[in-house]
């Protein structure tokens, strides 16, 4: 297995100086795809700041400091993604997207403190007539709950995953944009246009754009809203 790249070739989504060294670590393969995560190492060397050295972030890791979605993590090259809980020292980081499609990693909002938001995208029936869900981050969870579908967002405890709430893929729900040319911005879902051939169904929104369903991820109900961190415009 490749363990590493020229900083160069590294995947275009990590926001990083590409000249500051010659070798950047990848991903292990895992929850995230390679191109949309971030490998802790880089996370906290090149975007926490938290040392220089290698050695300095595998001691910090070797010592418990660091977890993700509440679980503490040791492998230097696990990867972390979009709306995952970065926590080091007790402090919470959500990783998000910026303007033109980056990564970011910027202090979580106080009142997210020990919930997730995951984005369904598929659904199969399995054993007991229950269901089993698949999200974006490549985490699956089996529920009797028939209410959700695919892409809807369900909001989370975390680490055990317990569902706190569900928030619809449906008009007039507030969604963070993932990918395209409005990527990072938040918008209101005006419509959904259901393709009846094999392409993606388009969603037309209040702001006067539209975009793939895959890239409209949904963060606020009339009852519920995901705070997101201040600087996505960054």
């Amino acid at each position: 297995m490749i363990t590493k790249t020229k900083i160069m070739m590294a995947p275009r989504k990590l926001k990083i100086a590409r000249k500051s060294r010659f070798w950047a670590v990848n991903s292990l393969p895992g929850s995230h795809k390679k191109d949309s995560s971030i490998p802790l190492l880089i996370a906290l060397r090149d975007y926490l700041k938290l040392g220089d050295k290698e050695r300095e972030i595998t001691r910090i890791m070797a010592n418990s400091l660091v977890m993700v979605d509440g679980k503490v993590v040791k492998e230097r090259r696990r990867g972390i993604g979009f709306m995952d809980t970065l926590t080091v020292s007790g402090n919470d980081y959500l990783v998000s997207y910026d303007r033109k499609g980056k990564l970011v990693i910027l202090p979580k909002p106080g009142e997210t403190k020990g919930l997730k938001l995951l984005r369904v995208k598929g659904k199969t029936y399995v054993k007991g007539g229950r269901i089993q869900i698949s999200f974006h981050d490549g985490s699956t969870m089996v529920t009797d709950r028939k209410d959700i579908k695919n892409g809807d967002s369900v909001l989370v405890k975390i680490p055990k995953k317990e569902i706190v709430d569900v928030l619809k893929f449906a008009p007039g729900n507030r969604v963070f944009i993932t990918g395209g040319s409005h990527v990072g911005e938040i918008a209101t879902i005006k419509s959904i246009e259901i393709k009846s051939s094999s392409g993606e169904n388009m969603v037309h929104m209040n702001e006067g754009f539209s975009t793939v369903s895959s890239y409209v991820f949904v963060m606020a109900s009339p009852k519920y809203t995901f705070s997101m961190p201040e600087a996505i415009a960054e």
